[in-house]
């Protein structure tokens, strides 16, 4: 494997553990409740386009590990 492929995993599971977290907090922690509803709509976002990122992260180790 070559470096550029070996870092885009690490980012990926960086971002995966970090999309875990926000999701938990979004979805199972009772003070996420307590914050204003447009501080929530950020957090869902903000989980929405990591996701994405993650996605095509994905995506692009996919593709170089294929071609490598």
């Amino acid at each position: 494997m070559t470096d550029h492929i070996d870092r885009m995993k690490v980012e990926h599971k960086e971002l995966t553990v970090k999309i875990e977290a926000l999701n938990a907090f979004v979805h199972g922690n009772d003070i996420f409740k307590t914050l204003c509803d447009l501080e929530q709509a950020k957090m869902i976002k903000q989980v929405a386009h990591m996701e994405a990122y993650a996605s095509v992260l994905e995506s692009r180790i996919w593709t170089a590990v294929k071609t490598a």
